[in-house]
């Protein structure tokens, strides 16, 4: 089954907190399409071990902010990565570096959408 993941930029409603210039592009920054290895790093990780990532829906549209992109970092850094082959880790790894960005720049957001 077939899931694209992008980090994306969501609009700001307020300019407080930011430089002075122009606001950066709203919009998706990065994709990855992803098909079974995501599911199965899941299953191998423990579903019960990562609650917000084994909540996506695979058939619909789910977007992490905020907190959510908080649960999903602290979920993934408990994770025992070292158990996942190449395609899984690989997908993992880019939704802990995403989620770190998300963290850090609060504009930031994840979606997921199935195929």
């Amino acid at each position: 089954m077939t899931l694209v993941i992008e980090l994306r930029r969501g609009v700001a409603a307020s300019r407080t907190g930011r430089k002075p210039g122009p606001r950066p592009a709203a919009g998706t920054l990065e994709r990855i399409v992803v098909d079974d290895e995501f599911w199965t790093a899941i299953e191998k990780l423990g579903r019960h071990r990562l609650p917000t990532l084994a909540d996506v829906d695979p058939y619909g549209d789910t977007v992490l902010r905020g907190e959510a992109v908080g649960r999903m970092v602290r979920e993934l850094e408990g994770a025992d990565l070292a158990r996942l082959r190449n395609a899984e880790s690989e997908a993992i790894t880019t939704l802990l570096a995403w989620g770190l960005r998300c963290r850090a720049d609060g504009d930031l957001r994840i979606g997921f959408s199935g195929d």
